[in-house]
């Protein structure tokens, strides 16, 4: 056997090697680490609700941006009108917050649907105020096939 106990003061532990487990969570200490410090509590559990939260499905992305938006909103509160991390997490409060991001990031792209589909009536009518179309507009209205490159030249745009 060993020539010492494990429990012997001269016997030296190996560290417990964690590397795989470290690299899986840095999203999750990312997300964590957003959270205002002083509202801190149980971090264990937080990762691993962080982590069930992106396994499920929900992005990194809008989760961490969730955090971010909590954080802000509550930024001059008392402690007494806020939520601990855990409880936080626990409760599933952020999914309101990854729900408005969501529905925001729709929003937008309707907006500029709808914004692509008045530039393209421009370029198709050559109205006047095509000279005010950018580059960079004018590129994404031909990705989006809204108009051809035959009409962008007639009406007098060049990319």
């Amino acid at each position: 056997g060993p020539p010492r106990t494990p429990n012997h003061p001269k016997t030296i532990h190996k560290p417990p090697t964690r590397e795989r487990e470290a690299a899986e969570d840095e999203e999750a200490e990312k997300i964590l680490a957003s959270y205002p410090p002083d509202r801190l509590r149980g971090k264990a559990e937080c990762l691993s609700r962080i982590r069930e939260a992106l396994d499920a499905g929900t992005e990194f992305e809008d989760l961490f941006q969730a955090v971010k938006a909590y954080a802000t909103e509550s930024a001059g509160f008392t402690r007494s009108k806020v939520c601990f991390s855990d409880n936080w997490f626990r409760s599933g409060r952020w999914r309101a917050y990854v729900e408005n991001i969501t529905k925001g990031r729709e929003e937008t792209k309707a907006k500029e649907a709808e914004m692509l589909g008045g530039l393209a009536n421009w370029v198709t009518d050559r109205h006047p105020l095509c000279r005010h179309i950018t580059p960079g507009q004018i590129d994404a209205l031909l990705a989006a096939e809204l108009v051809t490159q035959a009409q962008i030249q007639a009406a007098g745009l060049t990319t």
